[in-house]
């Protein structure tokens, strides 16, 4: 399976957003936060950071997807 990596950027982007908005209903009162918006914040940003996280290449190397064949 091929995955693109052109919309990385765009993903990261909205986790970082998501984030903001997570921490921004953690430091409301207890009995003013949504648990229901916040399951789904955390929902999405775990979906989000996952993505993320898998289409990230760990350093500069390349392999090939058939042969596992490292480039430089």
């Amino acid at each position: 399976m091929v995955k693109t990596t052109a919309f990385i950027p765009v993903f990261e982007e909205k986790l970082i957003r998501l984030k903001e908005d997570l921490k921004l209903e953690l430091s409301k009162a207890k009995s003013d936060r949504r648990k229901n918006v916040m399951k789904s914040l955390l929902r999405e940003a775990k979906g989000l950071q996952k993505l993320v996280k898998e289409c990230t290449p760990e350093d500069d190397r390349m392999c090939c997807p058939n042969c596992g064949h490292e480039f430089n």
